[in-house]
This record gives C-alpha cells, structure tokens and sequence, in this order.
C-alpha cells in the first residue's frame, strides 16, 4: 500500500508539473504554457496584435518525451471573419543554432518583413513557430525534419486555442523554411491528423535524398572565387554542430582546415548573419576550410534530413531562384522534378536573375493567386 502511494504521489506531481513519466497521464502536445506580447522591436507594420507563445510539443530530435517550444503570433486588422482568420504558417529560413538567434526574440529583416506584411495585409494570420532549441532550451538540430515539422505543427495547434483561427492553413517557407513546410506537410497526416492544411509554398528549398548526398551540396559544386568566401560555409559548421550534439567523439579537427576552426566553434553562438559576415572577411571557402572527411558525418545525417514523404495530397507552389548559390538551383529543380513524379501537384515558377534572398518576394505575384485560388477551391 506504501509504494501504491508514492506511485500515485510521482504520477499526480508530474502531472502538475507538465513532464511525463512512465505511468503519467501523458502531456498534450500543443499546449499554451505562455502568451505574451511581442516586443514592439520583434513586430510587423500591418498586424493589429502579435504575441509570443511558449508551447509543449514533442520532441523530434529524440522521438519522444515532451519540450517547451516558442513561436511569434500575428494577427491583422480589420474584425474576426466568421469561422476565424485563415492562416499563413510561415516557417522561416536559416537563422542561427543558437538559443537567442530566435526570429520571435528579434526584429524580422527587411525582406521578411516586406513578405509578411502582405499576408497580413491579404487577412490572413501569421503562425511563425522558432523551431526547438531557437528561443527554446537545447541546441538547436539544423535541418531536422521530423524536428521542425512536429514542432511547427504544435506551434498550431496552439496558437488555434488561444487566438480566433481558421483550420484553413497554408504552409509557407523559404530555405530552411521550405525545408521545414514541406516536411511538416509530410509530417501532418500521421503526428496532426486533425490539422486542415490545404497547400504549401516554398522558395529555396534544400533536397537530401540517396542519390543527392548532404555533401553534394558542399563538395564538387562548381568553380569557387578564390578572393571571395562562400555563403554555404555556415551551413556545414550548422551540421557539423548538430552532428556533434548526437556523437560528442566526433573531433573537428578531423572534418575542418586550421583557417576555419576558431570560427567553427564560435558559429555554436553567432546568428547566420555575423557568421556570414565572418566567413567572406576571411575569404574561407570549401578548399580551404573543409577536409575530405567531411562528407562521412554531413552524409550520415541523412536519415535525419530527408523528406518523410514526397507524395502530398494538396498542391505545392515550388519557387526557384536562377541565381541561387546558396541553394543550389539545380537541387531546386531536382526536388520539383522529384516532387511532381512523385504525384504531388506542382506549381512551378523559375525566376531568371534572382539569387537565394531575391526570389522570396517577387515569388508573391505568383504565389498570391496560388494561395487564393486555394482558398477558392475550398
């Protein structure tokens, strides 16, 4: 009778605490566990309230056990429409790896600002979650699909309990971010069932599969400027990083030249944008920064990386930069191919001229009536 007790005592004050335990009522993912206002730096112009939450949400790095997670909340002007806003989820692209590099925790650049406000300004609400480990505790696994994907579609189910949403939701991201829509989409019908989502759109989008390696993306990608850095430098010290985080004994000394080790290990704290910086002030490029052996641990996370489906049962609005170095375009074009055969339906626009961050915006002449049509359709 005393053990019963105490199990009892155990169950009842992790249920009280949130953290589930073996023989625990489990935590219901998507749960608000704060709702502020946003800082009025962290803002957008047209929204007439935005928030942040703190939400529960399963952790995809492990495949189990419940996290705290955060996401921005916008909502436009204008009075509730009957039903509730209709929602842009908007997840966004390569940031940082590190706690205070979060998007709800600073100010959204120029461009994302310019794209976000048009949507809200077209009525619809913003759900833009941080991803785990960005604002959130731990490091956050960079390019983790089942990791963002669960975590953006908690992000949802919470944000539709606290604010007058619609379950009328379009996916929207760019690079990391169109990483991290397309793998949500594929994620949806088994982790979110009860989740509506009715079409996704991407701009940038990275591709891992068998055949297109990790590495293909730093390895053997075209002639290098010598004089110049190159942008995708802070994407191998990212993966590295995480890499690490599931094998301490990986050594970088072992993966990385002597020119870029200082700067692999402060990329643990810098956001994507001093980094960058970093890298083209010290011209490091893949010849003088990487080691053949690098491709074994970018490789190996594969598994974590890939697609858990290309085969979605809504239409897919693919945006494909002709200047994308950071994303190659080829990849790009690989992934809509891929996509499409697959049998998920494909609108595809290709702008000639328009580099990795110059495709974002110009893609809403066509990305705008998709949505719309969308929501026609309905």
């Amino acid at each position: 009778m005393k053990n019963v007790t105490k199990s009892l005592r155990k169950s009842l004050l992790a249920c009280l605490l949130l953290i589930p335990v073996e023989g625990a009522f489990a935590v219901e993912t998507g749960q608000v566990v704060t709702q502020t206002e946003l800082a009025q730096a962290a803002g957008l112009q047209e929204a007439a309230s935005q928030y942040r939450l703190e939400y529960r949400s399963q952790d995809g790095v492990k495949g189990k056990g419940v996290r705290t997670d955060s996401a921005a909340v916008y909502l436009p002007e204008g009075p509730v429409p009957e039903g509730g806003w209709p929602v842009i989820v908007w997840t966004h692209g390569t940031v940082g790896i590190a706690h205070d590099c979060a998007p709800s925790l600073n100010p959204r650049t120029a461009r994302d600002s310019q794209y976000l406000n048009t949507w809200l300004s077209l009525g619809y609400a913003i759900v833009a979650p941080d991803y785990p480990g960005l604002g959130s505790a731990g490091l956050h696994h960079y390019l983790d699909a089942r990791a963002e994907a669960w975590s953006t579609l908690d992000s949802v189910r919470a944000a539709m309990t606290a604010f007058p949403l619609k379950n009328e939701l379009i996916l929207v991201g760019q690079s990391q971010g169109a990483h991290a829509a397309f793998s949500a989409a594929g994620y949806q019908p088994d982790y979110a069932p009860e989740l509506n989502i009715i079409g996704t759109v991407l701009t940038g989008t990275p591709y891992f599969n068998a055949q297109n390696q990790v590495s293909s993306l730093f390895i053997n990608n075209g002639e290098e400027k010598p004089a110049t850095g190159d942008p995708k430098i802070p994407y191998a010290f990212y993966l590295y990083h995480s890499a690490k985080d599931r094998d301490p004994t990986l050594k970088a000394t072992d993966y990385f030249q002597t020119a870029a080790l200082d700067l692999l290990e402060e990329a643990k704290n810098l956001c994507i944008t001093p980094l960058t910086e970093r890298v083209m002030q010290e011209k490091l490029t893949m010849s003088n920064s990487l080691k053949p052996g690098i491709e074994a641990p970018l490789d190996a996370a594969i598994s974590s990386l890939a697609y858990p489906t290309l085969n979605l049962k809504h239409p897919v609005f693919i945006g494909i930069g002709g200047n994308d170095i950071n994303v190659p375009t080829a990849m790009q074009k690989q992934f809509a191919h891929d996509v499409r055969a697959a049998g998920t339906q494909v609108s595809e626009h290709f702008y000639p001229g328009l580099d990795h961050s110059g495709t974002v915006n110009p893609s809403l002449r066509d990305s705008v009536p998709f949505v719309l049509g969308l929501k026609a359709d309905k």
